[in-house]
């Protein structure tokens, strides 16, 4: 089959990547530096970019100024509402590449692997960035002690907030997903991957229509379930986790009549979760939407046919692409409270004023997000390295 590598049916090289590909965020995943994967898949670290690119652009078009009378990048309306739409693209792809990663462990000691690898990758470079964003908030004038209890509750990404940075709620919502993921693989091979899917799919749409009634009927009960608590447990969000992991069953060969079917309602329910939670605003809502689906089919079609789609790639461009991967959760990390405090510094350099003053102030305040992103790349790293698992007969490939 030209468009299928030979890994779709191969046990020995599933349990290669689970120790050399841990995953996603937003979130987000990036191959450990020292291991040597088996495959690599190009076209979720563009995904990953280009969703964390969304979100930015997202947040920079509610930025504004004193001296502003509305948004500051006022030329960034399009992406009001549309770019957060980044968000629900990091959970497909968690939900795939976390079943990817997962995909033939079992047992107490491949639970703790896996957690221990989620928590290396997204730990570290959150602690880095929670500090930054700390350091932002101290910088602009807030009080230092109101801020120690939000840094504490990023840093060990607490179910409750307030946190240091607006974009946190995702990382704990990821890490519910973890864990939830873990606790399948202590009960494997009875409770499959693919069923964890079909579970947290019913359990997810169940909630979404009487959500999305509520929203319709009783503003009131709409409010009470938008609370946080849904997002933690996975009810609003996690038909995205679920088709993920759906099309990575379906990518993987596992095509029962049971999980072909389950793609149709978790796609549509996908859906209804874009349109409810954009108010309804069908322009907004359609925007978003083809957003999504054109992500996450773009995603879909490249892995099918991923030696002909990766077979052109230069060594420099695939290394370009990977550190891509790796630079969006940092990007994904920094653009909102450091950004913000970006914007307002050097506003004071660059009054928005004109067009070109509006321009030149979004282009340089974008520049200092992402040297701040690739220094939390690189700072990740050393962090990283005391914390890795030795090698280990219990924990290390069979």
């Amino acid at each position: 089959m030209g468009g299928q590598r030979n890994y779709i049916n191969s046990n020995t090289l599933q349990k290669q990547i689970l120790e050399t590909y841990p995953g996603h965020i937003l979130l987000l995943d990036e191959i450990m530096p020292e291991q040597k994967p088996a495959t690599h898949y190009y076209v979720v670290d563009i995904v990953r970019i280009y969703a964390a690119a969304l979100v930015l652009l997202f947040h920079f078009s509610s930025f504004q100024l004193p001296q502003t009378s509305g948004p500051v990048f006022a030329f960034l309306w399009p992406f009001d509402g549309v770019g957060s739409i980044g968000v629900e693209i990091f959970f497909v792809i968690s939900g795939l590449v976390i079943s990817m990663s997962a995909e033939g462990a079992s047992g107490m000691h491949g639970a703790l692997r896996f957690i221990h690898l989620r928590a290396l990758r997204i730990l570290p470079a959150l602690w880095i960035s929670s500090v930054i964003g700390f350091a932002a908030l101290s910088l602009a004038g807030q009080d230092i002690t109101s801020l120690i209890p939000p840094l504490i509750r990023s840093s060990v990404l607490s179910p409750v907030g307030p946190y240091i940075d607006g974009v946190v709620w995702s990382l704990v919502v990821e890490a519910a997903f973890y864990l939830t993921v873990g606790i399948t693989i202590v009960f494997a091979p009875r409770l499959s991957l693919e069923n964890l899917a079909k579970i947290i799919c019913a359990v997810s749409s169940v909630y979404l229509v009487v959500w999305s009634a509520a929203f319709l009927f009783d503003k009131e009960l709409f409010a009470t379930l938008s609370r946080f608590p849904s997002k933690v447990f996975l009810m609003r969000y996690g038909v995205f986790f679920a088709l993920g992991m759906l099309l990575w069953a379906h990518l993987r060969g596992h095509r029962s009549k049971i999980a072909i079917g389950a793609l149709l309602p978790a796609g549509l329910m996908c859906i209804v979760e874009i349109f409810v939670g954009r108010d309804l605003l069908w322009g907004i809502g359609t925007g978003a939407c083809l957003v999504w689906l054109t992500a996450t089919a773009f995603m879909v079609f490249c892995i099918i046919h991923a030696d002909a789609f990766e077979t052109g790639f230069t060594h420099r461009q695939r290394t370009t692409f990977r550190y891509l991967g790796s630079l969006s959760y940092a990007l994904y990390l920094n653009h909102y409270t450091f950004g913000g405090l970006i914007v307002q510094s050097l506003a004071t350099v660059l009054p928005p004023v004109s067009r070109v003053s509006v321009g030149l102030l979004f282009c340089a305040s974008v520049c200092a997000v992402v040297l701040m992103s690739c220094f939390v790349t690189s700072a990740e790293r050393i962090v990283q390295k005391p914390l890795r698992l030795q090698r280990s007969p219990q924990l290390g490939p069979s």
